[in-house]
């Protein structure tokens, strides 16, 4: 299931996948009206959060949602995997 099929739901708590294959319970997110936006993932055992970046908020709608995967985004913080740029 992909984040844009979830209907009037809040995404705080849910499990996403990213395209780089980033797995990571949503947080938060923040974007600009300019462009440039990114989500905070958590592990779901500490506090600590980790970016991901997007050109918009509306790219991680394709996000992958409730996946089975473990949790691996507090390992997966080289750029490469935390980029989600387009352009």
């Amino acid at each position: 299931m992909k984040i844009k099929d979830l209907k009037d739901i809040s995404l705080s708590g849910i499990k996403v996948k990213t395209p780089t294959g980033v797995v990571g319970y949503w947080k938060s997110q923040w974007g600009y009206a300019e462009g440039k936006a990114g989500v905070w993932l958590s592990d779901g055992k500490t506090s600590v959060v980790y970016p991901q970046f997007l050109d918009k908020l509306s790219d991680a709608l394709e996000w992958e949602c409730y996946v089975n995967d473990d949790v691996n985004c507090h390992e997966l913080q080289d750029l490469k995997y935390i980029e989600l740029y387009k352009e």
